[in-house]
């Protein structure tokens, strides 16, 4: 959720008008504003979820946004990996903070109520 937040920031930052909920798919747009959205969103389902298809999927980034831009896509997917990781294995939810700073419109942007709870 944090990551679509730093999304919207970026977008913001940039001049960019991004829909946030390209990070889960359900954008009108598959890339949801974002130059090669949908073949980024592709790449780090498949880097996360450590399925047979990372091969395919980093192929179709490396021939659209090129060696580079994939390299970042992975070093960016294994950050934010770690991170959640670590949040998710400590029980860290949504603070009081993040939810009064814009985190409650991403929050029902993207459909993830479940994440609420008695946290905020």
């Amino acid at each position: 959720m944090a990551h679509a937040g730093l999304l919207r920031a970026s977008g913001k930052t940039s001049g960019t008008e991004i829909d946030v909920r390209v990070a889960t798919g359900a954008a009108a747009d598959p890339d949801g504003g974002v130059p090669g959205g949908a073949i980024l969103r592709r790449y780090a389902a498949a880097i996360v979820a450590e399925r047979g298809d990372l091969d395919a999927a980093r192929a179709a980034c490396f021939e659209a946004l090129g060696a580079v831009a994939t390299a970042q896509a992975a070093s960016v997917v294994a950050s934010f990996d770690g991170i959640n990781r670590v949040a998710d294995a400590t029980g860290i939810g949504v603070d009081r903070e993040m939810y009064e700073s814009g985190a409650n419109s991403i929050i029902e942007t993207l459909d993830l109520e479940r994440i609420r709870g008695d946290r905020a």
